[in-house]
């Protein structure tokens, strides 16, 4: 039988649509649009340890994501280099939305001052999305120090040639830092002692062996609850409700000192803005409600834009940089 050319060359055409049809319905249906996220399972990692704060805060939002989108919501923690980790891992991630990173205080504001080599560029290789919470460190001194305000504690200070010192949770953290910034603004001399971790501090502390701290006020409520250290100030721009009867650095009269610890989310640059809008949106109507915040005591819930986060970690940037710089801190691995 013979075939002309025109039907040899359509049943040719033919086969190969019925190939790429076979080959599409094989290999699943062509990748989701922005519009249609989310369309599978969300991660979100979180650059510390299981079990603290920025742990409960992420899983909490995470849960209430996934139920409000019909997917799973996976938090992963990767820990190490003080959030470096972490943060250089959804840095080279897909910007699809489906990867995203709990931004905190040390990886995008504080680390590209304090390490040589970070893995990442905090200010390009991220799209900010929605600033969640802040949490104020607090002024802690020992009850036996007789000292029942700020002033007390700088009138203590000025009186000693070598002034007083205190502990953090470790070189470049806010609770080492946070006293840096108030010694320079207040015009006093405080010798900072390192130790590792907030746990460490509360021991130092109340052995007297540190004294003062200026640390996360999440963590110390316990102890000054209890009465086995005093609170004297907090350093947000307002009371905390978990120590409300401890007034602000400004009300205690020593205006601008802010230092905050603060959690927010950001994904990969190049993220398209309309899954950023819609992380935003979701993110922000799930911690306005107030049952999200009774579960995170002490926590300033913070429903933004995402410019506004990012001009607020610019703030944050500048801040940490001028201090440090001012400091002479040498970056960490730099020779």
């Amino acid at each position: 039988m013979k075939f002309s050319k025109g039907l040899l060359s359509a049943g040719l055409r033919a086969a190969r649509w019925s190939a790429l049809a076979l080959s599409l319905a094989v290999c699943g249906q062509a990748p989701a649009t922005a519009a249609d996220f989310p369309a599978k399972p969300v991660t979100i990692v979180v650059p510390f340890s299981a079990g603290g704060f920025t742990d409960l805060l992420t899983r909490q939002l995470g849960n209430e994501l996934g139920e409000k989108w019909g997917v799973p919501v996976v938090v992963e923690n990767r820990v190490g280099a003080g959030g470096n980790i972490g943060a250089a891992y959804v840095a080279r991630a897909k910007p699809d939305g489906y990867t995203l990173l709990v931004a905190n205080t040390a990886s995008n504001a504080i680390n590209q001052y304090l390490y040589d080599s970070i893995g990442f560029d905090a200010e390009k290789d991220f799209v900010s999305i929605a600033l969640l919470a802040k949490t104020p460190n607090v002024v802690v001194v020992h009850p036996g120090s007789g000292w029942k305000s700020v002033a007390d504690m700088v009138a203590a200070a000025r009186a000693r040639a070598e002034g007083l010192n205190y502990g953090s949770a470790g070189n470049g953290t806010t609770s080492h830092l946070t006293g840096a910034l108030f010694a320079k603004a207040v015009g006093v001399s405080l010798e900072h002692v390192p130790f590792k971790g907030s746990s460490e501090v509360m021991t130092a502390l109340q052995a007297q062996t540190v004294q003062l701290a200026f640390d996360n006020i999440v963590a110390w409520a316990p102890l000054i609850t209890s009465g086995r250290v005093r609170a004297l100030a907090v350093t947000g721009s307002k009371r905390s409700s978990l120590l409300p009867d401890a007034p602000t650095l400004a009300e205690a009269g020593y205006p601008g000192v802010e230092s905050y610890s603060w959690f927010g989310l950001v994904a990969p640059a190049n993220t398209p803005q309309a899954t950023v809008e819609r992380i935003n949106r979701d993110a922000n109507d799930i911690i306005a409600r107030p049952a999200f915040a009774q579960k995170l005591a002490g926590a300033e819930i913070t429903a933004e834009s995402p410019q506004a986060f990012d001009r607020f970690m610019a703030d944050e940037r500048a801040k940490w940089r001028a201090l440090i710089q001012e400091m002479g801190l040498k970056p960490r691995g730099a020779k």
